[in-house]
């Protein structure tokens, strides 16, 4: 338990200390070994908590002293482990691709049936591995998207340390292009780097701005604004383009879903999000519920939709439990047109 909670001062009073262009020993398996004994604390922590909540609760009955025996202990072990081998191979090789049928009032016939594929919070550098970003890639292109969009978090490195996983996005091409906006965890690095990895690769970077797509003779505003965390790197945090008033359809792309608040007061009929994970992992997939105005999932505010994604890839504990990685998969609808959502 001492390596563990070692390995945690390593990673918050080193790695996260430490600058982007600083290179640290070992800070590869290091940064493994911190985020893997971050997964199994949390899981030691829970079960412990729960055993010692059970306590109070038998001890007005004199009958708490079993929950502390050495077979209670190994229990608590032993589904510590369980919980982290499960949630790794979740984590690991499963990835759903939900579709979402999005319905739209007055939409233009020649617009129904629009696809939209989003990729969020893959976390290159931290989070999976190449190989696992190439089949990610697949899926989504399997999918054969009118549009791809990579909704923040996407870089979490320096991005000169990537070019493997960035070789594998650049395939992510879709006949109106792919766009992506900034997530907080581009701005802990170097934010100008991830824009500028981005324009390389023929992904439109999209920083508080908008463009106008012609599709079949009708038009679609795609935005996208900058985190929140930006303005504490020296940069301008989020403001939300007016979408053109002879445009058909409005789609904003905001990394954090509270934008939503905002994004409701103009005319756009869809915003995608990212962030939450969903919690990721138990038993925070059952907190994050009480903190975002939607945690995940297709929901609304006032006449706006809100896709908020449960993540593509994952951060720190390379772990699922409770939540499912998404190459999700929205189809833009006719309003009363087939209206459900459905994984597959």
């Amino acid at each position: 338990l001492g390596i563990l909670f070692l390995s945690q001062a390593w990673l918050f009073y080193v790695f996260f200390q430490s600058s982007t262009e600083e290179k640290i020993i070992f800070e590869k398996p290091l940064q493994k070994f911190a985020f893997t004994s971050m997964g199994l604390i949390s899981f030691l922590f829970t079960f412990t908590a729960i055993r010692d909540l059970a306590g109070l609760l038998l001890l007005p009955f004199h009958q708490e002293s079993f929950l502390y025996s050495s077979e209670s202990t190994t229990l608590i072990l032993a589904l510590s482990g369980l919980c982290f081998t499960w949630g790794y191979l979740n984590a690991r090789f499963k990835i759903t691709s939900p579709l979402i049928h999005v319905p739209v009032s007055n939409l233009p016939e020649e617009l129904s049936g629009l696809k939209i594929i989003q990729l969020s919070d893959v976390h290159l550098g931290t989070g999976p591995d190449t190989p696992q970003i190439k089949a990610l890639v697949d899926r989504a292109l399997s999918l054969r998207p009118d549009l791809i969009v990579l909704t923040g978090d996407i870089i979490d490195g320096a991005t000169l340390d990537l070019n493997a996983e960035l070789a594998e996005l650049a395939r992510l091409k879709a006949p109106y292009g792919t766009y992506f906006v900034l997530g907080n965890h581009e701005c802990y690095w170097n934010y100008a780097d991830s824009v500028k990895a981005m324009r390389e690769i023929g992904i439109t970077p999209l920083l508080n701005e908008a463009i106008t797509l012609s599709i079949k003779g009708k038009s679609i505003c795609i935005a996208g604004v900058t985190d929140p965390a930006m303005v504490h790197f020296k940069g301008e945090g989020p403001k939300i383009p007016v979408p053109d008033s002879n445009s058909n359809l409005n789609i904003l792309l905001a990394h954090q879903p509270q934008i939503a608040k905002l994004t409701a007061e103009l005319p756009y009929h869809l915003q995608l999000s990212g962030h939450t994970h969903g919690g990721q992992f138990f038993p925070w997939n059952l907190l994050v519920k009480r903190i975002y105005l939607h945690h995940g999932g297709l929901g609304k505010w006032n006449d706006l939709w809100v896709y908020v994604s449960h993540g593509t890839g994952y951060w720190g504990p390379p772990i699922r439990l409770g939540t499912v990685g998404e190459v999700t998969h929205l189809e833009i609808i006719r309003a009363g047109e087939n209206q459900k959502s459905l994984s597959s």
